[in-house]
């Protein structure tokens, strides 16, 4: 079986991947099976600890993930692909590799932005850290 860690962010660029591993499964002559991931930011500025109760921003995490997974589930369901999905808080680069790492999956999957080189270097790219870090190949979907 094929399995593939796709990284979402509710942006097209993260569904244009989704559509990806549906056109990828469609022509596969194994099984495909998907780990969708969305990482969520933590929380952040300095009375967050002191105001907001860590029961609080699992929940909020939890709300935010599952909102941002619902559309990318729903499209896997349709195309007949096992998925189980999985929200993470942290770096999203390093939270990606890490779970890829962690479930042995074959390949990432992911959108990217495409602002190019320049760009990706003064904001910083979650596509160039995974490329870096990932232990498995990394297929970046415009």
């Amino acid at each position: 079986m094929l399995t593939l860690l796709i990284a979402v962010d509710g942006s097209e660029y993260s569904d244009r991947a989704v559509d990806y591993v549906v056109r990828r499964a469609a022509g596969s002559r194994e099984p495909v099976a998907a780990h969708l991931l969305n990482v969520q930011l933590p929380l952040a500025g300095v009375n967050v600890k002191l105001f907001i109760s860590p029961e609080s921003q699992q929940a909020y995490h939890r709300d935010e993930g599952l909102a941002i997974l619902a559309r990318p589930r729903e499209r896997l369901a349709q195309a007949g692909i096992a998925c189980e999905h999985h929200i993470g808080v942290g770096d999203p680069g390093q939270v990606i590799a890490d779970y890829a790492r962690s479930k042995g999956c074959a390949e990432v999957v992911m959108g990217t932005h495409g602002r190019g080189f320049l760009a990706g270097t003064v904001l910083g790219s979650v596509a160039q850290k995974v490329v870096h870090l990932a232990p498995v190949p990394v297929v970046l979907v415009k």
